[in-house]
């Protein structure tokens, strides 16, 4: 019978001892995935009515088709848009299922739309306006003070006050309309972008107050 059968064998004198092969468990490094989220991405605006009539102006007879929007609703938009302008803008009408039109609502979404529209119209018209006339005022102010420069005999006029007073009148105005008018037109024209391109949706009163009393329960 062969002695040391069935142990373990033992390494050569000089060798050094070998230690039992462990696994080693492999961990796998998981990247955290980070979702934008609905907040974010879109602002939802929820407006609640009592009729259509809230929409529009209560100084305005006339039909819905013609009739100007109301001042307390584009308040309130601007207000919203004052505190979150980021993201893309939904506004909700509530009202009573029993007054709601499906063609009165396509309507006034129509005519929402198509006064942001005429205001952006309007509002790049002013602005170009306004870069012209800024244009004209600094190349004038530029001229008279060049005049002021080259002229050495006006500088003993009387005139080289009322002279400098126009310099720097045309240079500040002119100024004043290529940057800093531009400037404001540019945020109000962000203003009606913004919902210009906002979705409108009309909703039942009822069925939203069963969602919002669902949801304290």
């Amino acid at each position: 019978m062969e002695e040391g059968k069935g142990e373990a064998s033992k390494p050569e004198p000089g060798q050094p001892e070998k230690k039992p092969e462990t696994r080693k468990s492999e961990t796998y490094k998981v990247e955290p995935v980070i979702l934008k989220s609905l907040s974010e991405a879109l602002q939802i605006t929820h407006i609640a009515l009592d009729n259509y009539d809230d929409i529009f102006s209560d100084f305005d007879p006339s039909p819905y088709a013609t009739r100007i929007l109301s001042d307390d609703f584009l308040n309130e938009l601007r207000r919203r848009y004052a505190e979150r302008g980021k993201g893309e803008f939904v506004v909700n009408f509530t009202i009573q299922k029993e007054l709601r039109s499906d063609k009165t609502e396509a309507l006034i979404k129509k005519r929402i739309k198509d006064y942001f529209k005429a205001k952006m119209k309007t509002l790049e018209k002013a602005r170009k306006e306004s870069v012209n006339k800024g244009i004209l005022r600094f190349m004038a102010g530029l001229v008279v003070s060049l005049g002021i420069l080259f002229v050495p005999a006006l500088e003993t006029t009387p005139l080289i006050t009322l002279l400098s007073v126009l310099t720097w009148f045309l240079l500040w105005t002119g100024y004043d309309h290529l940057f800093e008018a531009a400037h404001r037109l540019r945020k109000r024209k962000a203003f009606y972008e913004k919902f210009l391109k906002a979705d409108y949706k009309f909703m039942d009163e009822e069925k939203v107050m069963r969602g919002i009393s669902s949801s304290y329960r």
